[in-house]
């Protein structure tokens, strides 16, 4: 008995477990914490929906006029992005005749980089534009007059066809 404590008693610091659980989990926390802050940090302070709002008593306000007026006027449609081309194609009903020109956000779910603002052409009875990259990835998408009195929106997804463009509101909100 008296080899087996002599044995025990030499081992080294670094063999023993319950060093490992003291020091080593608490350290383990300590490193995962450090990479939290570090991807908060270099992540940024912007938000993901690029929109106007007001902070009042810690409650975010969004203005919803431009969803209210899409749903007066009806507006609803569809966009289609050629992924090979870029040639994006809008068809929008009930769009008044004397808009001749819409702007078209497409913004990252993730990275403000990623987001890109188009303007597309009336041609006949839809709107014509260019993307300059390829459309391999996801976007939410917004489409808007140009002076942002209306707007619907969707979410495009790479070979999904067509996107489904309408007002972001339901029509009792």
């Amino acid at each position: 008995m008296n080899t087996m404590m002599q044995a025990t008693a030499s081992r080294p610091w670094y063999r023993e477990p319950m060093v490992w659980m003291v020091w080593g989990l608490p350290a383990i926390v300590v490193v995962a914490a450090l990479a939290t802050v570090t991807i908060a940090v270099r992540a940024g302070g912007t938000d993901v929906w690029p929109a106007q709002v007001r902070r009042t008593a810690q409650v975010q306000v969004e203005d919803l006029a431009a969803d209210r007026t899409a749903i007066a006027m009806n507006l609803k449609g569809a966009l289609a992005i050629d992924q090979a081309t870029g040639a994006i194609r809008l068809r929008l009903e009930n769009v008044p005749a004397t808009t001749l020109q819409l702007r078209l956000d497409l913004i990252h779910p993730a990275r403000a980089e990623g987001d890109m603002q188009l303007s597309l052409v009336r041609s006949g009875d839809q709107f014509l534009g260019r993307l300059g990259v390829s459309a391999t990835q996801v976007w939410s998408v917004q489409v808007s007059d140009p002076d942002g009195t209306w707007r619907v929106a969707g979410r495009f997804e790479p070979g999904r066809g067509e996107v489904l463009l309408m007002p972001a509101l339901s029509e009792g909100s």
